[in-house]
């Protein structure tokens, strides 16, 4: 998936949760090291996968990217929550994701 497109999906997703424009994106490259797992708080950030390869896992609640299980009828490309991503390979791999960020706004305290 190119960039392009992650934004967009984004942009949509962010209406679709009610945050509107009211979020911010970011680029997020990770190196993984070969067999290495990483975990990721995403909280309320939707990570949209746009440069995988082919020994790349990545699930979280929102489901699984795994061009090599052939069991997984749908791989999804859009992950939130906690997100975990597997180097299954013996070769350090890249896994690049646009990431968006929902913005909180800040509410006025008053004193009395």
């Amino acid at each position: 998936m190119n960039e392009g497109t992650a934004i967009t999906i984004a942009e949509h997703k962010m209406k679709e949760l009610g945050v509107g424009d009211n979020y911010i994106l970011r680029y997020r490259h990770f190196r993984l090291d070969p067999n290495e797992v990483r975990e990721i708080k995403g909280e309320n950030h939707l990570y949209i996968l746009t440069y995988p390869f082919n020994d790349i896992k990545i699930s979280s609640k929102a489901g699984v990217y795994d061009l090599k299980d052939d069991g997984i009828n749908e791989l999804q490309y859009v992950h939130r929550g906690v997100i975990r991503i597997e180097n299954k390979s013996g070769v350090r791999l890249d896994a690049k994701f646009i990431q968006a960020i929902p913005l909180v706004e800040e509410r006025e305290s008053t004193s009395n």
